[in-house]
């Protein structure tokens, strides 16, 4: 697999050599890729949906090269690398003890991806005139971010998205927390624009991030629970939310009787009731089956 997508790689370096096949290029892959995205989140396998990401996400990097500031190909991008550290590299962590080499490795891969997808991120909100904001005070940022309109939704989604995973790893470094202010300025415009874009995940996004945070700094559990019961409601189908709803409010309310029958509910689900993204379902089944096995621990 690794030694035909490095050909495929090669092959496609040399046919699009020049400035303007190389636009024609970025222009086209822009529409494969998002058709091969679409295979992926749509795959029943795990293991095979594994295997064929990375070769998808550097293929979608080489041909980017010809048109550096293509908005698709970068919101594309922020969207592979972060669904694939929550995917799989989160998975890997989960099934190994903090201490272990192998947790080390998945958590350092997982920082690694979510660095890059949140960069990805912020480039192609830079190309929708946010390259100011980024760089200035949070009040200049969140009329900046108040500005942005529709076709703006999925480069918001996934910079938060990314965004938030990578400060979820960090949560020790008081120069890390100081940015979740300007993620909850991005999901909030989501919320305002078409809250249940991509199965509802800016709600799921909001609840998690208002169930981590501790009453005395902001914390309000009774709207963490609302954001993720509308998103269940929105997408019902769609086992990855009531995982993240047991997992991070369940959790942080210390409701193990919630905890665990919410994740019964996952595993007694049907995968194929939303087919266009079986492969998030079939990673909730087994993300839910190792989050129980975890409960002893847990609480």
């Amino acid at each position: 697999m690794k030694k035909l997508a490095a050909l495929f790689l090669a092959a496609l370096v040399s046919l699009f050599s020049s400035c303007s096949m190389k636009g024609m290029a970025t222009n086209v892959i822009g529409k494969v890729a998002s058709q091969g995205i679409s295979a992926v989140e749509g795959e029943e396998d795990v293991l095979f949906a594994r295997e064929s990401a990375p070769p998808l996400i550097k293929t979608l990097e080489v041909l980017r090269s010809g048109n550096p500031r293509d908005y698709r190909s970068l919101v594309l991008l922020s969207q592979s690398y972060g669904q694939f550290a929550f995917g799989f590299l989160e998975e890997d962590m989960l099934r190994h003890p903090p201490e272990s080499t192998e947790y080390r490795e998945a958590r350092d891969r997982a920082d690694l991806f979510y660095r890059r997808g949140r960069e990805y991120g912020i480039a192609a909100l830079s190309v929708r005139g946010m390259t100011k904001a980024f760089k200035s005070p949070f009040p200049e940022f969140k009329k900046a971010v108040g500005k942005l309109g529709r076709k703006d939704i999925p480069a918001l989604l996934w910079t938060s998205f990314n965004w938030a995973n990578y400060l979820n790893l960090h949560l020790d470094e008081p120069a890390v927390i100081a940015d979740l202010a300007r993620i909850e300025a991005m999901v909030d415009r989501i919320l305002e624009l078409d809250p249940g874009f991509y199965c509802s995940s800016a709600r799921s996004l909001k609840g998690v991030m208002l169930s981590m945070k501790p009453k005395m700094l902001g914390g309000k559990p009774e709207e963490a629970r609302a954001y993720f019961e509308k998103a269940m409601e929105a997408s019902p189908g769609y086992l990855m939310t009531k995982v993240l709803f047991s997992q991070y409010f369940a959790r942080a309310q210390q409701d193990s009787a919630l905890f665990r029958s919410s994740l019964e509910e996952v595993l007694g689900s049907d995968a194929t009731a939303m087919p266009e993204q079986r492969l998030a379902n079939e990673l909730a089944k087994r993300r839910a089956k190792l989050l129980l096995g975890m409960q002893k621990k847990l609480f």
